[in-house]
């Protein structure tokens, strides 16, 4: 999929009711852009599985989504800087137990960890942020895609972002092999179709850019916060993807 598409989907939005029959789980959802897809999703009639680790912040975050009037959140602590893999199967059964399907997962969850030399980097905050931003987002997909193929619209996005040079850390690391992980999965589940040939579950990422976000403030203090755009303003492609308008789209990284 072209890159100049991700600027012609920045203005996407959907009906009040497009998604009213889907389950989403946003994973990292009081984020700064998690929050905003949760949201977006909200008004699209979604009910929306809101998951983070910060029971305050989720606490705030649903009654922001209560306020919107459609579907009531559910909302799921889960500390995925530690969480053992049992713990993402359970969630995957919880969400079976209570809605009896799950439409859509959208990867959210970010760790910035700290900024220094890899030579320099601190061997825990390096495997908190690997187990966030990468050993999580194969849990979420390993417990979940079951789930996900009974659906007839199954979708799974993840959040990238492109940090390569120096002192990035694991944050960059991590980001670039989730880059990786999205492929190989939309490639490993390219040849499950259904009735029409598309593919069951559409496994697509998307690098949505510079954001006014609380990781954003942390990695570059001294930015003015005119010089980046809300997190609002950048879930365009994200419901695009979602909703699968093009049912056909897999494996595609929109930045």
């Amino acid at each position: 999929m072209p890159e100049l598409i991700l600027e012609k989907l920045s203005t996407f939005t959907l009906s009040e009711s497009a998604l009213a029959d889907r389950v989403l789980l946003i994973t990292g959802a009081t984020g700064g852009y998690g929050s905003a897809i949760a949201k977006a999703a909200t008004q699209a009639g979604a009910s929306v599985i809101i998951l983070g680790r910060n029971l305050t912040k989720l606490e705030t975050l649903y009654d922001d989504l209560v306020a919107i009037g459609n579907h009531p959140p559910t909302l799921i602590t889960l500390d995925q800087s530690q969480a053992p893999e049992q713990d993402y199967f359970e969630l995957a059964n919880t969400i079976h137990a209570e809605f009896g399907q799950l439409d859509g997962v959208v990867h959210a969850s970010a760790d910035l960890g700290v900024l220094t030399p890899l030579e320099s980097l601190d061997q825990t905050v390096w495997n908190q942020v690997m187990a966030v931003n990468l050993h999580s987002a194969r849990l979420i997909a390993a417990a979940c895609l079951p789930l996900l193929r009974q659906s007839p619209l199954g979708s799974m996005v993840f959040t990238l972002d492109q940090k390569h040079s120096a002192y990035w850390g694991a944050y960059g690391v991590s980001k670039a092999a989730l880059h990786n992980l999205s492929v190989m999965l939309a490639d490993e589940n390219e040849g499950k179709k259904d009735s029409n040939g598309n593919p069951l579950v559409a496994i697509n990422a998307i690098n949505p850019g510079p954001m006014r976000t609380a990781l954003r403030r942390k990695a570059f203090p001294g930015e003015m916060e005119s010089e980046t755009r809300l997190a609002s303003t950048r879930v365009g492609p994200m419901m695009y993807l979602l909703s699968r308008q093009d049912r056909s789209v897999t494996g595609a990284i929109l930045s």
